[in-house]
């Protein structure tokens, strides 16, 4: 390979080992991102679940036609039920362990690529987040790469390009919302309390100085929006990239539960991480497999040059929209392949939770309690992630819109109402486990941490004040009734 090439990072033959690596770990995290739907899956999207996957695809079919299999790619198409749904999580699951277990055949990445984009295409609100189009296009980049002996050069440069993005496309979405508390350096005096899932370190450090918040948010602006040029440099440098990436990821992991995302960005930025580094540890393995044809390295580097050029004008796009380059990339958005990326480009200030309360008549009212979102006043912020608790996940967004806009949430009244089990699996507390309520409604309140003197006081980690209904009294009417 030519000198260049290793100086900027571009030759893939002197990160082999981390390649390798990478594989392993993306299959660790098919498996620890698919094993918990097997325990929310029909609650959420399955038969019986809060926005049923095949009541969804055939409003899809009626609305679009033929042209639904382009703008909801999924292999639910060919069976939507809840076996069906099973099907893929398993084979999500067992592909990933191959991986993991060092079995890394081309095949196995591109099957989990359309696996991957079968389930977030057809997941609606559920598997709607950007770690889930991250990992697609981690998945199908590093097809690209080891699709041919030798590695292609297109597909792992590419691979880098989509790392650079996603950093600085994290670190530039934050300033270019002008959200005041980014720019003035003060999100983090409200990230720790407002983030979706807090844990017990988020109580801990929403109480520190003023002065280590805006140091933080520095921290954070350099390693999003600096470091991520130094990747295009020899290996001691790219060594330090991964160390400063690393060091972000951790503490945000360490005061948050971000579902896997933590877990996913460490592992991808292992590709920084060249030979010379790895070799004393893993030692070095000499690649013997006989090279592929000619042909088929023309059409993967075909094919990664053109992951390369999409990687590139999505950065160039995000900073310098174009109609054309428009164009290109809202044609390929159902195909995951180059999103934006970015996430808390506005932070919240407040933190208001949706209480949903069950009735038997009208007047005495009982709160059902979510397994991990804030609720009772006692309960300690834990440790979560890597799991996602995914409809805790969405009650957080709920504040941000009206009612009437929140078709899941509806949705799951109604099945509260119905009495569902399935759906009953997916909250704690259930205080109307041996018969459904007659009556449900949502509260909404203002939730705060409490001080040390409150904690020690009275036990509490949070503290309340009502704000008024979020969801008016519901109840399911007989058929006499809708006749009368």
């Amino acid at each position: 390979m030519p000198n260049w090439l290793d100086y900027f990072g571009f030759d893939p033959s002197a990160y082999s080992i981390a390649i390798r690596i990478f594989l392993r770990l993306l299959g660790a995290i098919y498996v620890i991102a698919y094993v918990p739907f097997l325990f929310q899956i029909r609650g959420l999207i399955g038969e019986d679940g809060i926005l049923p996957i095949k009541t969804y695809l055939e409003a899809v079919k009626r609305s679009l036609g033929k042209k639904r299999y382009y703008y909801v790619p999924t292999l639910l198409w060919l069976n939507a039920s809840d076996w069906a749904i099973f099907a893929l999580i398993w084979s999500g699951i067992l592909l990933g362990a191959l991986l993991l277990l060092g079995v890394h055949f081309p095949l196995i990445l591109l099957i989990l690529y359309i696996v991957q984009l079968s389930l977030i295409s057809a997941g609606q609100e559920f598997l709607g987040f950007g770690w889930e189009t991250l990992l697609a296009e981690m998945t199908i980049g590093a097809f690209l790469i080891v699709a041919t002996v030798p590695y292609s050069i297109f597909g792992w440069i590419a691979l880098n390009v989509l790392l650079f993005r996603f950093h600085l496309q994290a670190g530039a979405s934050k300033l270019k919302s002008r959200d005041r508390s980014w720019r003035s350096l003060t999100a983090l005096s409200y990230h720790y309390l407002t983030q979706p899932l807090p844990n017990t370190q988020s109580w801990f450090f929403h109480k520190l100085p003023s002065w280590f918040h805006k140091l933080s948010v520095l921290f954070m602006f350099y390693v999003e929006l600096v470091v991520p040029f130094a990747m295009f440099s020899p290996q001691p440098v790219r060594l330090f990239v991964f160390t400063q990436f690393v060091a972000l990821q951790f503490g945000i992991w360490f005061t948050g539960n971000l579902s896997y995302l933590n877990y996913l960005t460490v592992f991808f930025c292992v590709i920084l991480l060249g030979n010379a580094y790895l070799e004393p540890i893993f030692g070095l393995t000499v690649q013997t497999m006989e090279s592929s044809s000619v042909y088929w390295q023309v059409i993967i580097g075909s094919l990664g040059a053109a992951f390369l050029f999409l990687q590139v004008m999505n950065v160039w796009h995000y900073f310098f929209p174009k109609r054309f380059s428009f164009k290109i990339l809202v044609q390929l958005e159902p195909v995951h392949l180059c999103y934006p990326h970015g996430i808390f480009a506005v932070m919240t200030t407040k933190r208001f939770e949706v209480i949903v309360e069950g009735s038997d008549d009208g007047k005495e009212w009982k709160e059902y309690e979510f397994y991990f979102k804030p609720g009772d006043l006692a309960r300690r912020p834990k440790r979560v992630s890597p799991y996602q608790p995914r409809i805790d996940w969405q009650a957080w967004f709920l504040p941000f819109g009206p009612y009437q806009r929140q078709w899941w949430f509806q949705n799951f009244l109604v099945r509260l109402l119905q009495g569902s089990k399935t759906v009953g699996k997916l909250i704690k507390h259930n205080p109307f486990s041996e018969h459904p309520p007659k009556f449900i409604r949502a509260l909404i309140y203002d939730y705060e941490f409490t001080s040390f003197e409150e904690k020690k006081k009275t036990g509490n980690w949070w503290k309340r004040t009502l704000i008024g209904i979020y969801a008016p009294t519901i109840r399911l009417v007989s058929e006499n009734e809708r006749l009368l």
